[in-house]
C-alpha cells in the first residue's frame, strides 16, 4: 500500500521537471527575434513620453535643415540660389589649387606680418618689413592719441584721470628717449626720435604744471612735431621699401614667374598710395583707380590681416571675376563694380531725391 510519503515524493518530482521544461522554453524565446522584438516594444512602449518630445526636435531639425543661408531662404528659388553658390565655391577651389603649381600663376602674397611666395609648386615665407619700421611706428604713434585724449578737454581744468594719464605718459616717453642710445640707428634718425619725444615730454611736463588745457598750446604743440612725425615716416618708408626691393631681386632672379599676382593683405579701407602696392604698380606698370576698378595683378585684401587663406580665395575670386566679366561683358573688369553700377547711376539720374539736413559737427 503505498502511503502519503510517496505521493509527496512523487508530486514533487513532476514540479521540479515542469520548472526545468518552462526554463527551457523561456531560454529559447529569449534567444529568438521575437522574444527581442518583445522586449524593445515593451521599452518603446514604456518611453513613449520621451520619444515623442525627441521627434517633435527630428522635425523641426530637419525643417531647419532645409533653410539656406542666403536669400531667398526657402523654396525651389532657395534651391537653385543655393546650387550656384555651391558652384561658385566649386571653380574658387578649382583656381585656389591652382597656386603656385605647375602651369599656375606665382602668387605673392603679403600679410601684415610676413610674405608669402607661391611659386614652382612651393610654399615660402620670409618677413619683409623691417624692425626699423616697427619701432620707428611705436614711437610716432603717440603724438596722436595725445592730440585726440587732450582735445576734448580744451579750456578745461584737468582732471585726477587726466592727470594720471598725463603723469604716466611723461615717464614712459621719458624711459623710450633714454633708450635710444642703446639703439644702432644712423644718426639723423635718432636725432629726429629724441627732438620728437622731447617734444612731447616738454608739452606734457607743461600741461600738469598749469593744471588746465589750453587750445592755443595743444595746437602749436601739434605744429612743433609735425617735421619730425613726417621724417620718421620717410626713413620707414625707405626702409621697407629698400628690403621689398632686394627680396623681388632675388625672387625674380631664381627663374621666371608664371602670370604673378600680389594680395595685399592689410586694415579696413584700401589705403590711398600704399607703400606695397605703389611698389608693384611700378613692376606691372598697373596704376591702381578707384577701389577694385581698375586691379589686375595687385589684389587689396581689405580687413584681412594674417588670414592667408582668406587671401587666397579672393585672389580666385577676382581671377573667376575676371574671366566671366570677359564673357558676359567683353570686359574683365565689369565684376570689378557692383553689377548693378549702370542701373543705379540710370535711377538717380531719373528721380528727385529729398535729402534730409544733417549735423555736421563730426
Amino acid at each position: 500500500m503505498l502511503t502519503n510519503q510517496y505521493y509527496y515524493s512523487k508530486f514533487y518530482k513532476f514540479l521540479a521537471t515542469s520548472c526545468l521544461v518552462l526554463l527551457a522554453v523561456i531560454g529559447i524565446f529569449a534567444g529568438s527575434t521575437s522574444w527581442a522584438m518583445a522586449q524593445e516594444l515593451s521599452q518603446a512602449s514604456g518611453m513613449a513620453g520621451k520619444i515623442q518630445p525627441n521627434f517633435s526636435e527630428d522635425r523641426s531639425q530637419a525643417v531647419e535643415e532645409t533653410q539656406f543661408t542666403f536669400e531667398p531662404k526657402s523654396g525651389i528659388l532657395a534651391e537653385v540660389n543655393q546650387k550656384f553658390h555651391e558652384d561658385y565655391d566649386r571653380l574658387i577651389a578649382q583656381i585656389t589649387s591652382t597656386f603656385g603649381k605647375s602651369g599656375g600663376p606665382t602668387v605673392l602674397v603679403f600679410t601684415m606680418n610676413k610674405l608669402i611666395l607661391y611659386h614652382d609648386g612651393k610654399r615660402e615665407e620670409q618677413q619683409f618689413i623691417p624692425s626699423l619700421y616697427h619701432q620707428l611706428k611705436a614711437i610716432e604713434h603717440h603724438p596722436l592719441t595725445l592730440y585726440a585724449t587732450l582735445q576734448a578737454y580744451e579750456g578745461q581744468k584737468l582732471t585726477n584721470s587726466l592727470r594720471d594719464f598725463l603723469g604716466e605718459r611723461s615717464n614712459l616717453l621719458q624711459k623710450a628717449l633714454r633708450s635710444l642710445n642703446e639703439e644702432s640707428w644712423p644718426q639723423n634718425i635718432v636725432n629726429n626720435q629724441k627732438a620728437l619725444l622731447t617734444d612731447s615730454i616738454e608739452y606734457i611736463n607743461q600741461v600738469l604744471a598749469e593744471k588746465h588745457i589750453n587750445s592755443d598750446k595743444l595746437n602749436n604743440y601739434v605744429q612743433r612735431v609735425i617735421p619730425n612725425i613726417v621724417k620718421g615716416v620717410n626713413s620707414a618708408a625707405a626702409e621697407e621699401l629698400e628690403l621689398i626691393n632686394e627680396k623681388m631681386k632675388k625672387l625674380l632672379a631664381k627663374e621666371k614667374w608664371q602670370s604673378p599676382y600680389v594680395v595685399i593683405c592689410s586694415v579696413h579701407q584700401a589705403r590711398h598710395g600704399e607703400v606695397v602696392t605703389q611698389y608693384f604698380e611700378r613692376v606691372f606698370n598697373e596704376f591702381q583707380g578707384d577701389a577694385a576698378e581698375r586691379e589686375d595683378r595687385i589684389v587689396y585684401a581689405e580687413s584681412i590681416l594674417d588670414d592667408e587663406p582668406k587671401a587666397l580665395r579672393l585672389l580666385a575670386t577676382h581671377i573667376l571675376d575676371r574671366k566671366l566679366g570677359s564673357a558676359f561683358f567683353r570686359d574683365p573688369r565689369r565684376l570689378q563694380s557692383d553689377a548693378l553700377r549702370d542701373a543705379a547711376n540710370f535711377w538717380l539720374w531719373e528721380n528727385t531725391m529729398n535729402i534730409p539736413k544733417w549735423d555736421k559737427k563730426y
